[in-house]
């Protein structure tokens, strides 16, 4: 159970890192300074990540992808509290 637990969890976290740099690269056509800002503040605070989740769900045009990177992190989260978390 451990093992199915851990892949599921991996394949959840590929699947969101997958949402992060799609709605990324729509904020960098976008506006390629604020993708900047963004990346730099992912890697230095994290905060960035968050503000692009924000930033994602006011584009309409990304609005799948944003409710599939939505239930990828409720699903995340629920998992983690339930069964541990991975690291």
């Amino acid at each position: 159970m451990d093992t199915l637990n851990t892949i599921v969890q991996i394949v959840l976290m590929i699947v969101g890192l997958v949402c992060y740099v799609a709605v990324i690269k729509e904020l960098w056509d976008d506006n390629s300074t604020y993708g900047i800002i963004i990346l730099v503040t992912t890697l230095c605070t994290g905060i960035g990540g968050f503000v692009l989740f924000i930033w994602g769900w006011f584009q309409h045009e990304l609005r799948p992808t944003m409710i599939v990177w939505t239930v990828v992190n409720l699903l995340l989260v629920t998992m983690q509290i339930l069964f541990g978390s991975l690291f």
